[in-house]
């Protein structure tokens, strides 16, 4: 049985990682990725309203019937971790505003699900999206953001559709 599509989104205030994805018979596939900044220049309402059109029109374009979203890490910057909860808010706002089903996935389970390994670093969790994931060239780097995205789409189309087996 195929999956629904999934839009894995790895929040942030400033940066915001994406990655649309499906499970295919050979495993998962990426439809579409990328991590977009918000202009810090704008005023805090200007940034938040860019980032509900982006995932808007990310929606509007891919039509993915659930969305995967990290769960908030509180680290010691408050004034950071209110900017990624408004953030997620609005993000959750446009999914369930479009009838989409939404999961939540805390950092190490998506470590857990990629590598085996919850304490995982990036450099480990970039190698081990490359060997699960076919990724397409790109004129740029990808982002932490980006991967983090991809690591969470996998670990949905993992979790909530069984494993895979190539």
């Amino acid at each position: 049985m195929l999956s629904k599509t999934v839009l894995a989104v790895d929040p942030g205030f400033d940066r915001v990682g994406l990655a649309v994805m499906k499970l295919e018979r050979d495993g998962p596939k990426l439809l579409f990725s990328q991590c977009f900044e918000t202009d810090s220049k704008k005023a805090r309402p200007e940034r938040l309203f860019s980032i509900g059109r982006r995932i808007k029109d990310v929606i509007k374009k891919w039509q993915p019937e659930t969305l995967a979203i990290e769960t908030l890490f509180f680290n010691t910057n408050a004034t950071s971790a209110i900017g990624v909860a408004e953030a997620r808010g609005i993000i959750i706002y446009e999914a369930r505003n479009r009838d989409m089903e939404i999961f939540e996935y805390g950092p190490q389970t998506i470590k857990m699900a990629v590598t085996g390994y919850g304490q995982a670093d990036k450099t480990q969790m970039a190698n081990m999206v490359k060997k699960l994931v076919p990724l397409p060239k790109k004129s740029s780097k990808r982002l932490d953001d980006e991967v983090d995205a991809i690591a969470l789409g996998i670990t949905h189309l993992a979790t909530k559709k069984g494993i895979w087996y190539k």
